[in-house]
């Protein structure tokens, strides 16, 4: 489907969005979402890129693979912190200046991580990456909910978020195979210079206009910051769950897996790439369930996915279960992103645009964290799967419940 926005005609409005600013009539979309979409699998995979290196990682920095698992809480944590203040570097320095530097910087921080000798080296420069990547995710949400027609977020939204999302597969695969090829130096050193071309890119291909830095602050919909941040909160709970989930599942699978998954680079790789397909086909029918009302669309991806990682919990002691429930949970996380997103731009608007989807940002990011240690108070994945499941499930209930509008008060009747 090709993502070009339409020539506005002279006079004409965009009435879909009263809030947002019609998009640049001579800017085409495409370039900006493949750019933004294939970096983001970059700067995000800098996430799970430690889960397939944590027994060489681990032997390195002279730690058992168990507490080499810090090295994705390290970089979440950072991540999580610093999206929380990408909205005020937004406001202050513009989103492209802001994302563009952003990079570059992680670029130059993913160079020395090779380079550190001890734990404790090592855990810092993960950090710094994790410093520098974090107002990747909150700031190109904000981006798209500024800039792209509402015709075609949905899809727009989706491509992106099925990119990001996917990391967590394609994430890990990737560097499993250059740590096979490069060593697990080699991975972070192969990456530092794409991410350094991809800051260029990103100069080039997103707009300068900013309105984000313009907008009326009391133009916001939702009658107030507080009934805002109160519609949006079932929203962060919901995105919190899903990164957590993700991270805990993989994490577990690799620590405590089948004996012939774990033992087996190649059928470890294999079990990965299983669920790229799931992806694809998220992508594939974007168009078809960007017709669906952002919450109720965001519910039925929960209940997808839980049914996906309960199944990881009931049938993760083989091989073919675990890679059955894994294409099923992520059939659902690629719809879950976009929806969630969508449905934070359409309450925050864009006067709080930014600030709402960097408090996303963070807490996504703190759920990758959480998720990266929860498998260890488990010791197995079939808790870690019905545990999860459970969650994913509340979030059903929650999406539900919270979109629920209060029917109106009946007028009272004077009486006679």
């Amino acid at each position: 489907m090709s993502l070009r926005t339409p020539t506005a005609r002279p006079g004409a409005k965009d009435t879909a969005a009263p809030d947002r600013p019609a998009p640049r009539p001579e800017r085409s979309v495409a370039p900006v979402v493949t750019a933004i979409s294939l970096l983001g699998m970059l700067v995000v995979g800098q996430l799970y890129v430690a889960i397939p290196l944590l027994p060489e990682v681990g032997r390195a920095w002279g730690v058992d693979q168990a507490s080499a698992t810090w090295a994705t809480s390290a970089y979440a944590a950072t991540y999580a912190v610093i999206s929380l203040f990408s909205g005020a570097l937004a406001r202050r320095f513009g989103t492209r200046t802001v994302l563009v530097a952003g990079v570059a910087a992680l670029a130059a921080a993913t160079a020395c991580v090779p380079l550190a000798e001890s734990f404790g080296a090592g855990l810092s420069l993960r950090a710094a990456q994790g410093l520098f990547a974090g107002v990747y995710v909150p700031l190109v949400y904000a981006y798209l909910n500024a800039h792209v027609p509402a015709s075609k977020l949905p899809t727009a939204l989706t491509i992106v978020s099925a990119c990001m999302a996917g990391t967590i597969v394609i994430g890990q695969v990737e560097s499993q195979l250059l740590a096979a090829v490069v060593g697990w130096r080699g991975t972070f050193w192969v990456t530092a210079p794409l991410l350094l071309a991809g800051a260029l890119v990103l100069r080039r291909v997103l707009s300068a206009v900013d309105p984000a830095r313009t907008a009326d602050r009391a133009s916001a919909p939702g009658g107030g910051p507080g009934r805002l941040w109160k519609r949006l909160l079932p929203l962060y709970v919901v995105g919190l769950t899903c990164s957590t989930t993700m991270t805990a599942v993989y994490t577990s699978v690799q620590l405590y897996g089948p004996p012939e998954l774990v033992g087996d680079g190649q059928a470890m790789l294999m079990l990965r790439a299983t669920a790229i397909p799931a992806l694809v086909l998220g992508v594939l029918v974007a168009p078809l369930l960007g017709r669906i009302p952002a919450r109720p669309r965001g519910a039925g991806a929960f209940a997808v996915a839980a049914a996906g990682i309960c199944g990881a919990g009931l049938f993760g002691g083989t091989t073919a279960g675990l890679a059955t429930s894994m294409f099923v949970f992520m059939l659902g996380v690629a719809a879950i992103g976009p929806a969630v997103v969508q449905e934070i731009g359409t309450a925050a608007g864009t006067a709080h645009g930014v600030m709402a989807t960097a408090l996303y940002g963070f807490t996504l990011n703190i759920g990758g964290g959480l998720g990266a240690q929860l498998p260890l108070a488990f010791g197995e994945v079939r808790g870690v799967g019905l545990f999860m499941s459970a969650l994913l499930g509340g979030c059903v209930v929650l999406l539900v419940v919270s979109g629920r509008r209060p029917a109106p008060a009946r007028p009272a009747v004077p009486p006679t």
